[in-house]
């Protein structure tokens, strides 16, 4: 993790847009891609310079849209990651009443 802070380069549509802005979700995204690795709340807010109670709370609301929304995945370490670079496989579960399951892929297999 590089100790240089970046600038957002959306942050003056944000501020048009909030009265406490915060990085924009693109520029999350940006941080994530190049750590390549998922990162807790705590870290990205470091890497992103967040001072304060109220922005360390816009930062998990705004984290938490995004995993509503797709763009992210928070896992057992509750770290995040972009969904699409996690090696996941989508698909139901068909469940059995004598309490076991299976995962059907959506791609077949």
């Amino acid at each position: 993790m590089s100790k240089k802070k970046i600038k957002d380069p959306y942050s003056t549509r944000e501020s048009e847009n909030y009265d406490n802005p915060i990085p924009s979700r693109e520029f999350i995204l940006e941080i994530l891609k190049q750590n390549n690795r998922p990162l807790t709340r705590r870290s990205i807010g470091k890497l992103l310079a967040l001072k304060g109670e109220e922005q360390t709370e816009a930062l998990r609301r705004r984290l938490r849209a995004m995993e509503r929304d797709g763009q992210l995945l928070r896992n057992r370490k509750n770290a995040y990651g972009i969904v699409s670079k996690m090696n996941l496989i989508t698909g139901r579960v068909m469940g059995h009443p004598d309490g076991y399951g299976f995962l059907v892929p959506d791609e077949g297999g």
